[in-house]
């Protein structure tokens, strides 16, 4: 099942922000680590260029990326990683992947990537910056995004980086611009996104938008309420928004979550919630989301669960 269920009594057009606690883990390590790190490491050697970017002169934001992370890993998982420091002189172990490194902090020259990009080779988050009193992108690792890409974003201030901003979600979009203005060191906050895809591809940058959307299209006729359960994925992004402190900075974090349908549907309290945030859910946002087409079979299949597996 998720860890994270964003599907309440009705759509919530709110951002759904709460704090992060000293017990909660800033990035998370599951049983899914090994496979997704190898994948991004595949990516960034495929597309290097595609899959990470950054603007010149943000490179201290980047080591404040790899200190709050390397420090957050191994704190929570003292068995799975190792940190330890000897003024600058920083020795990193991750025994996931058997892996080791010694580098000096600040100096990029050490690392055999830049500073983002190889702490972003240690967890399954993808790791994006916003800098400025506009949030403006100045650096990422996005390898599992969900119908966008540094190419189309990078260098763009947060107001346009949603452009067009649909009126349902403006609202949202203003509460989360005041808020990272407003976001304090060492209280980092969290929210959850959802979304119902044809696929369980991680990687949905934009590069595969028009092969995703055929997909669908090409399955829509056997969609139905006997086989929408298995064809259909939920997918869930656990989003954190984090100030940096040398750079003042903040770190977005994504932590992409999915699972079959079937399976959160199993649970019937799940599959009702589901069903009330679907049929809440205003119609701009349906088509926003790509769920307009299949929207019917899908209630159908979730207000009669569980004849419909049967």
């Amino acid at each position: 099942m998720l860890p994270y269920f964003p599907f309440g009594q009705r759509f919530n057009d709110k951002m759904g922000t709460a704090p992060l606690s000293e017990s909660d883990r800033l990035v998370e390590v599951d049983a899914q680590y090994s496979p997704e790190i190898t994948l991004k490491r595949q990516l960034l050697t495929e597309l290097p260029d595609y899959y990470f970017q950054t603007l010149p002169d943000y490179e201290t934001a980047q080591w404040d990326v790899v200190d709050i992370i390397l420090h957050n890993l191994a704190r929570f998982g003292p068995d799975q990683f190792t940190l330890q420091k000897n003024g600058d002189r920083w020795h990193w172990e991750n025994h996931l992947l058997n892996e080791a490194i010694t580098f000096t902090f600040g100096d990029a020259t050490t690392l055999p990537y830049a500073p983002l990009d190889w702490v972003g080779r240690q967890v399954q988050e993808d790791l994006i910056v916003l800098a400025g009193n506009d949030a403006t992108l100045v650096a990422g690792q996005l390898c599992f995004a969900n119908d966008w890409c540094l190419d189309e974003k990078i260098g763009l201030p947060f107001g346009q980086i949603h452009a067009p901003i649909m009126p349902i979600v403006e609202p949202m979009m203003q509460a989360a611009q005041k808020l990272m203005e407003r976001l304090p060191i060492g209280r980092p906050v969290w929210r959850a996104n959802w979304s119902v895809k044809i696929s369980d591809q991680l990687d949905m940058t934009s590069r595969h938008t028009t092969f995703l959307q055929q997909r669908l299209a090409d399955r829509l006729p056997t969609l139905t309420p006997d086989t929408i359960g298995d064809q259909l994925y939920i997918r869930v992004e656990r989003q954190t928004l984090t100030r940096l402190p040398r750079s003042g900075a903040i770190l977005f974090g994504i932590h992409t979550y999915q699972n079959r349908l079937a399976v959160e549907a199993a649970d019937l309290q799940r599959a009702k919630q589901m069903a009330q945030v679907f049929s809440t859910t205003p119609q701009a946002m349906l088509d926003y989301k790509s769920m307009t087409s299949f929207l019917p079979t899908l209630l159908t299949y979730l207000n009669n669960y569980p004849s419909t597996s049967i």
